[in-house]
């Protein structure tokens, strides 16, 4: 603002007019560049990155259920998408005493942290699923408990075919 007044009372001095264009309109670029410098980055914080979806419908873990928690593959590429599958806590105790798991004892989810698109893991000592770029944490449900993720994991429908014991996992969409 007082750059503008300024200028008006200079006004007069029509012989230096066309440097003072120069140098104010550098000025008033130099201003412009540094306040979006300052607020864009803010701006990306404040507004999360778009939910992250797989491609894919229906696919068959490359693992079995008594494979889990720490199965070989897991989390497997689910349409272009880590997905994680996890048994939890209540399955696993069923599982050891030889029970059927009910439907809700296999969970999916893609495994893509919410926040910075790290791949997450099951840490099954503290029931949880961990992202170790920014100590996110979700719990068995897929919703961010601690952490900076700002969205839940996107959830798949898990079922289960096959003898028990020795089911195969298939993960879909939910539609």
């Amino acid at each position: 603002m007082v750059v503008f007044f300024w200028i008006l009372l200079m006004a007069d001095a029509s012989e230096n007019l066309p440097r003072r264009n120069w140098i104010l309109r550098s000025l008033q670029g130099t201003i412009a560049a540094t306040v979006v410098a300052i607020f864009y980055p803010v701006a990306r914080f404040l507004r999360p990155k778009a939910a992250t979806q797989s491609g894919a419908t229906e696919v068959v873990a490359p693992f079995k259920v008594n494979q889990l928690p720490n199965a070989p593959g897991n989390p497997f590429n689910f349409g272009g998408k880590p997905c994680l599958v996890v048994l939890t806590p209540d399955g696993a105790k069923r599982q050891s005493a030889g029970d059927p798991l009910r439907p809700d004892d296999v969970r999916a989810f893609n495994a893509i942290c919410t926040h910075v698109d790290c791949t997450v893991n099951y840490r099954a000592d503290k029931g949880d699923i961990y992202c170790s770029c920014h100590d996110g944490v979700y719990d068995l449900n897929g919703r961010n408990i601690a952490g900076p993720p700002p969205r839940p994991l996107e959830t798949y429908k898990v079922a289960l075919r096959g003898d028990q014991g020795q089911e195969e996992i298939v993960v879909s969409r939910h539609t």
